[in-house]
């Protein structure tokens, strides 16, 4: 794929930066990211609804459901957030990992894996390890708390105001600093995922398309060109098409993966509510990658096909998405599903400075966005 008119636009920059950098490390690890966990969120996540694989979230978790179809999903930590856990939550896969407090109204903790707390546990819960898992807390189990760790050990390092037991063959220690071993670098994990994603965004936008769309009244025709590599790549500029279109009809023609450029929304509400015809959004679950360079906020109001890679966007959901999301915020009120492996795919290698100029354009952007709330 050729680099179109972005790596002309950052020339100045380019001009500092002459070294390439190989673009299948970038793919692959972005592919980690995209195919260990269902939902990356830099931000807050609330939910009512439910995720089918693993979730990393920067912030507070309130509510929800998480990795709903364990054990078809990937391994790893079901639950990861940076901030605090609250409200009704149901950790369907092994291990949780929060950096701050545990204060949720009730929470479910049924198939092992550890579970580190890096705050205080304000709320009271039982966790069944069955012998695989313990539970870190670096601080405290609150007065009136009452926490249980079945089949498991339990590691506080504050103290217990209120009780705290292991059951089942476990043992219970307090008193004693939880080794840094035990206390997962979440904001190490939210840093490199977004530095990640954001520069594979960027290698993304910077594929030249191949491919066009047609507007038949409400209705957008896509119409896949795909290059020897069997990928295809579409560019869509503002919001009009995708806000005014009720269905999307997508013509692979042997395409093996897509690629979705949307450009120029900014602050603009982008709302999708388009049907996606014969059953296609499944397919597109893991062959399709709808890249949002700029987007700040976006609703999904019918079931959506594809991977979200939206990395400034604040994400709402009233319909369920067939694919992986990684956005700034979420509030979700339909289901995540997780439909096998994401094709992620390879770009064309850009120069050193330009993942430092994409990042430029992120910050930037956050900067606009942050000046106009003041405004």
């Amino acid at each position: 794929m050729k680099i179109n008119k972005l790596s002309r636009v950052a020339a100045a920059v380019l001009a500092f930066g002459a070294i390439s950098i190989p673009s299948h490390a970038f793919a692959e690890t972005a592919s980690e990211w995209i195919n260990t966990y269902n939902a990356i969120v830099f931000g807050n996540l609330t939910s009512t609804s439910e995720v089918d694989g693993n979730v990393l979230v920067g912030g507070n978790v309130s509510g929800g459901n998480y990795a709903i179809h364990y054990p078809s999903i990937a391994t790893g930590t079901a639950l990861t957030v940076g901030g605090n856990l609250v409200g009704n939550v149901n950790v369907n896969g092994p291990g949780l990992t929060v950096g701050g407090n545990i204060a949720t109204s009730n929470l479910n903790l049924n198939r092992g894996g550890d579970v580190h707390v890096g705050g205080n546990i304000a709320s009271s819960f039982n966790a069944s390890f069955n012998g695989n898992g313990s539970l870190y807390v670096v601080h405290d189990v609150n007065p009136g708390v009452s926490v249980t760790a079945n089949g498991g050990s339990a590691y506080i390092g504050g103290n217990v105001f209120g009780s705290a037991n292991a059951n089942g063959g476990g043992t219970l220690h307090t008193g004693s600093p939880i080794p840094a071993a035990n206390q997962p670098d979440i904001a190490g994990m939210i840093n490199s995922a977004r530095d990640t994603l954001t520069t594979y965004s960027g290698q993304l936008a910077a594929m030249t398309a191949d491919s066009s769309i047609t507007q038949l009244g409400n209705k957008l025709v896509f119409d896949a060109a795909a290059g020897s590599d069997g990928v295809a790549v579409f560019d869509i500029t503002g919001t009009s098409l995708l806000n005014a279109a009720s269905e999307f009809e997508f013509s692979l023609n042997g395409a093996t993966s897509v690629v979705i450029n949307v450009t120029g929304i900014g602050a603009n509400l982008l709302s999708i509510g388009a049907n996606f015809l014969n059953g296609i959004a499944t397919t597109l679950a893991t062959n399709t990658i709808w890249n949002f360079t700029d987007a700040e906020n976006i609703a999904i109001t019918k079931q959506f096909g594809g991977t979200i890679l939206a990395a400034m966007a604040n994400l709402t959901t009233s319909a369920n998405i067939e694919g992986s999301v990684i956005v700034a915020s979420l509030i979700q009120n339909a289901e995540i599903h997780y439909n096998g492996p994401t094709t992620v795919v390879a770009t064309t290698p850009l120069p050193a400075a330009l993942p430092l100029f994409g990042a430029a354009l992120v910050m930037f952007g956050f900067k606009r966005r942050r000046d106009a709330r003041r405004a």
